[in-house]
């Protein structure tokens, strides 16, 4: 007889209250394990002025760049990004890291509504139910682990994959799921927390019905892998729950600097494998378009925390760093238009550019174009180079390519040719 999951459950009794069991579907693509990269995408949600950073231009009747005293075109190598001595943080970003950094210009998402165009950034798709490329790269790569795809953020897409996929929450609020202290009161009174004595009889207990069921029903084929899949998740779940401490306090809303804190322990204690990030910043500047500079700035201080510790924490491999096997995208989901509106801001534009770090990245180039009123150029797909026989690059192109760089086929995720003219 074939155990489903609700015979499980009835099985493993109160044991299984923080499991995660595995997944239903299975890889479709195993690519080698040193070539499954982990994945931390960081959503400048709301739509960030490109000619502030990643995509500099030359004021002139088609577009109004920034006019602060000092702004100008800094080259870091073969890389050239605006620069300001209001965002000096983002000097210091390139001048550390350009030579592993690579600028993906000239984005086309084809709209310029907020969620439909983070929809299609995001996953690459038009469709809200597919999952985003974190949760496609967790549940390729490290769906084994506690919390496979770590949302810290607001808006992530989990698809399929939700089973894989846990949020903080605005306001932490997966802290009343791992911290019994910190969980919400039911009719008037606090949560029941076992104590370590009673902890210890339940692990008896479940450890007893476990066998008990590999005995009779679960000792081979689809019931064995059930059971195994709930014994590993009560496993993983310890390890879940023991990380509790670098989630905070509940009610503590995470700015970006802390949510980078998070996603380094939660990559390196292998808790998760992959991380959504936001900067809660925002970037809708329909009016005063120099908020942009403050918000670049927040951006890249918390870039470069996040790089510097990616450089000095041990990667998974003996000898390595976690910049080995990590592969960082910085993105938001549209840029402003070329030109200042009667407020002083900028509205939205159907075209934007993103920056791709870490492992296996081509750095210290820019890829793909725009004109010199940041429209979209043409070209050539195997170099990323502007060319007048080549195509536009739009976000499934680029979405498809970090999925081939994370290790993980974009075939039958992602419709359209593969743009991976940045990985080295």
């Amino acid at each position: 007889m074939t155990m489903n999951r609700r015979d499980l459950m009835k099985y493993a009794g109160a044991a299984g209250a923080f499991g995660l069991l595995a997944g239903s579907t299975r890889t479709l693509f195993a690519a080698p394990s040193g070539q499954r990269k982990r994945l931390v995408m960081v959503m400048a949600q709301g739509g960030w002025d490109t000619t502030y950073c990643l995509d500099p231009k030359t004021q002139s009747t088609k577009v109004d760049v920034p006019q602060e005293a000092g702004e100008g075109i800094t080259r870091f190598g073969d890389l050239d990004i605006q620069t300001g001595p209001t965002r000096p943080g983002v000097t210091g970003f390139f001048t550390k890291y350009a030579s592993q950094a690579a600028v993906v210009r000239g984005i086309s998402v084809g709209s310029v509504a907020h969620q439909e165009c983070v929809k299609r950034m995001a996953t690459g798709t038009r469709n809200e139910t597919n999952p985003d490329l974190c949760a496609i790269v967790a549940h390729d790569n490290g769906n084994d682990l506690p919390l496979p795809y770590l949302i810290l953020g607001d808006t992530a897409f989990a698809g399929e994959y939700a089973v894989s996929a846990g949020r903080v929450g605005a306001t932490n609020q997966i802290l009343a799921l791992l911290d019994p202290a910190q969980a919400y009161e039911t009719g008037g009174k606090k949560p029941y927390a076992t104590s370590s004595a009673e902890d210890a009889i339940i692990a008896k207990y479940a450890g007893a019905t476990r066998d008990r069921v590999q005995a009779i029903r679960g000792s081979q084929g689809y019931n064995k892998r059930r059971v195994d899949d709930f014994v590993s998740s009560i496993d993983r779940s310890k390890k879940l729950i023991a990380a509790k401490g670098g989630f905070g306090a509940r009610g503590r809303t995470l700015a970006i600097a802390n949510q980078v804190d998070l996603a380094l322990d939660a990559l390196e204690q292998d808790v998760s494998h992959t991380v959504m990030l936001n900067t809660r910043l925002g970037w809708d500047t329909h009016d005063t378009i120099t908020d942009q500079s403050g918000f670049y700035e927040a951006t890249f201080a918390a870039l470069t925390t996040l790089l510097d510790q990616m450089s000095l924490r041990k990667g998974r491999q003996a000898g390595s760093k976690m910049i080995d096997d990590t592969v960082v995208v910085c993105f938001s989901e549209f840029s402003r238009t070329p030109k200042l509106n009667e407020n002083n801001g900028k509205d939205h534009w159907p075209i934007t550019s993103a920056l791709v770090l870490g492992a296996g990245v081509k750095g210290g180039h820019a890829f793909g174009a725009t004109t010199s009123s940041v429209e979209t150029t043409p070209i050539d797909f195997a170099t990323g180079a502007a060319s007048t026989s080549g195509r536009v690059l739009t976000s499934s192109n680029f979405a498809a390519g970090v999925l081939s760089l994370c290790g993980v086929d974009p075939a039958g995720r992602i419709d359209g040719e593969v743009f991976d003219a940045f990985v080295g």
